[in-house]
């Protein structure tokens, strides 16, 4: 099963912006005027938060959550909770102070870094990776959430904050494209190590589609190489050196990918920002009606390792949702970071 979900681009935002608007007028005329009238700005409130993290997953498909499938149910509803925290996490500031540096200089220095690694040896099929993540909201809300999964996927065991522990058992679909951490550990191992080869397969590449009659269509090259290389950054599966090295190169071969530096993940750790903007004929939901930007999704790394940290999404214009504005310029929309990672003997346990 497939980890942190890849997007199915702007598209699917409006699509989903269009369902919330709907459903919510539907249930304001179920109720009686007066019920609606007295916590309807809580609810619009939730709700707009919920809309957006909901429509974020569907962009970036797997972004927060690891692989398996219980988890892409079970976190849908788990990332919407409103709880607090057991890890101190940066309040994130209504502006950010960012500087964009050369793509390619970036990301052709981090290809040196990182393929001067050692190979990190597979687990067993009987042990557990473990992944711990935090993700905020653009209400400000947070959630920390825990996962160990079994490297041959036949169970996960998940646990927010300090609440029970709950396990799934996998129940794998042959029709979606869900692979277990040791599956996608090999399909990553097949993956060619030359940027220009790796940039021609993920292009072609139907692994991610959930309908490629439709997305082959409509999805240009460069979006859809962007989008794959993407997801393999952000993995609970670590990449091998050598194609760790070769996913950078290949996105300094993509136009339009862009490099800011001072980037927070929801940690409050600073990094790289790595984010995509191909232009409103590209992506036309993405941008108002005046051909501005509305939000930036960066990928954050780390700016000595150029390791994953997590997911940064800047509001660049008022967004409106439902008549109204959601989403303010300025703000941040959504934040995520991984606080934790390594391999474990049994659920319960945290790498030392």
């Amino acid at each position: 099963m497939n980890g942190p979900l890849a997007g199915f681009e702007e598209r699917r935002l409006a699509e989903l912006k269009e369902h919330v608007a709907a459903r919510a007028a539907a249930e304001r005329a179920r109720r009686p005027r007066r019920i609606v009238k007295a916590f309807n700005a809580d609810r619009l409130r939730t709700r707009r938060a919920q809309a957006r993290v909901l429509a974020l997953k569907r962009r970036r498909r797997l972004w927060i959550v690891p692989s398996l499938l219980a988890a892409a149910t079970a976190t849908a509803v788990m990332v919407m909770a409103m709880t607090g925290t057991d890890s101190p996490v940066a309040r994130p500031d209504v502006t950010m102070q960012t500087r964009p540096v050369s793509a390619e200089a970036v990301l052709r220095h981090a290809a040196l870094v990182v393929q001067q690694r050692q190979p990190i040896a597979a687990p067993d099929p009987e042990q557990w990776i473990y992944r711990k993540i935090v993700v905020r909201q653009a209400d400000d809300n947070s959630t920390v959430q825990e996962y160990w999964t079994r490297y041959d996927g036949r169970k996960r065991v998940m646990r927010q904050g300090q609440g029970p522990f709950e396990t799934h058992t996998s129940v794998p679909d042959p029709a979606d494209d869900d692979l277990t951490p040791q599956e996608f550990a090999a399909k990553l191992a097949a993956l060619p190590t030359d940027p220009h080869k790796l940039l021609a397969h993920v292009k072609a590449d139907q692994f991610w589609v959930a309908k490629p009659e439709e997305v082959k269509l409509r999805e240009p090259a460069d979006d859809r190489a962007f989008r794959v290389l993407s997801v393999y950054l952000d993995q609970e599966v670590p990449l091998p050196p050598k194609l760790h090295a070769a996913v950078f190169r290949a996105l300094a071969e993509i136009p339009n990918v862009r490099v800011d530096v001072g980037v927070r993940d929801a940690a409050g750790r600073t990094g790289i920002g790595i984010a995509y903007e191909p232009g409103r004929a590209r992506q036309p939901g993405s941008y108002d009606k005046n051909g501005r930007l509305l939000s930036r999704s960066y990928l954050v790394l780390d700016s000595t390792t150029y390791e994953y940290l997590g997911r940064h999404v800047e509001q660049l214009q008022d967004e409106i949702l439902h008549g109204e504005v959601a989403f303010r310029k300025g703000t941040t929309a959504f934040l995520s970071a991984v606080l934790a990672r390594g391999i474990v003997d049994r659920p319960g346990e945290v790498p030392r």
